[in-house]
């Protein structure tokens, strides 16, 4: 056990003044607190790397840090800003990537704009979004504790060197209107037409009759299906439309690939991130196999098929 328990700074404030004020709260918070902070804007050193170096490798090296970052650190802070409970996509894909290593997450939300999305909901630490800086405080030093008494290790990552075959497939994509469900069940159907063997539990499990119907119970069952099924796959595809990709492509992607799944993206949106000059977060980009966008479906059965 290090001597110092560290927790990993996710969605902090690397890009505005406002949001480093953010970043530098938090980290005396847990300094008080006997803990460590890991800010990845402060140790990839990200502004030092433009100097001289293509962006493609800046990318790199950037999502190398962040990855390296959670696997050292024994849990994650969280600031989960933005509106209608989404975060950004590179937040959620970190969170679901340090759930999946067994890291304590903890999450602070001061928006006013609604709650958090209920999938990064159901992965925090007591279940709990924190409302403000003393409560992060009480319930940082209950997370402390846990991992001081469970001797909780720092992780690595170290995929194995031959792949299995892929044949079930889990299709991340969204399904909330009427539209994406109908083209995320083409995209299923094309799928296995190719031979695939398509995980898609929300079509399994009837989450628009049961969202309309009030039921809130949805949630913590569909937490489940997801991660299970994601630990069952062989490959994950991803749908990845929008300005910034949704908190639960997000969600989908970080867990996969912190289980060794091959990630493959598709995008038919036509506008870029302006991220580091990249079309999608670069925790998407640098994640998915080739760090290829595909453009439609044959051509994402082309480059799964050859991976076989």
């Amino acid at each position: 056990m290090p001597a110092k328990v560290r927790f990993y700074l996710n969605g902090g404030g690397l890009f505005t003044v406002q949001g480093r004020w953010w970043d530098e709260q938090v980290e005396s918070l847990f300094g008080g607190l006997g803990a460590g902070i890991y800010n990845p804007g402060k140790e990839s050193k990200e502004s030092k790397l433009r100097d001289g170096v293509p962006p493609g490798e800046i990318r790199r090296r950037v999502f190398i840090s962040d990855r390296t970052g959670v696997d050292v650190s024994q849990g994650v802070v969280m600031l989960a800003e933005g509106a209608a409970g989404e975060v950004s996509s590179g937040t959620a894909w970190e969170t679901a990537y340090a759930f999946a290593r067994n890291k304590l997450i903890l999450c602070m939300r001061t928006d006013l704009r609604g709650g958090l999305n209920p999938i990064l909901k159901e992965s925090l630490f007591e279940g709990r979004v924190c409302a403000n800086l003393d409560d992060l405080r009480d319930r940082g030093a209950r997370a402390l504790e846990q991992l001081v008494r469970t001797n909780a290790a720092p992780t690595s990552y170290d995929p194995p060197a031959q792949p299995k075959n892929m044949e079930k497939v889990f299709l991340s994509a969204p399904y909330y209107t009427a539209a994406e469900e109908t083209f995320a069940k083409d995209l299923e159907h094309g799928l296995s037409r190719m031979g695939f063997d398509v995980l898609f539990p929300p079509g399994e499990k009837g989450v628009r009759e049961s969202l309309s119907s009030g039921q809130g119970r949805i949630w913590p069952e569909l937490f489940k299906e997801k991660n299970r099924c994601l630990d069952e796959c062989d490959a994950v595809i991803a749908l990845l439309e929008g300005p910034d990709c949704s908190t639960e492509a997000g969600w989908d992607c970080g867990y996969g690939y912190s289980k060794y799944k091959p990630m493959f993206g598709m995008r038919t949106d036509l506008r870029s991130l302006g991220d580091l000059g990249g079309q999608v977060n670069l925790m998407f980009e640098q994640s998915i196999v080739d760090s290829k966008l595909c453009r439609s479906l044959d051509e994402i059965g082309l480059l799964a098929k050859s991976r076989h």
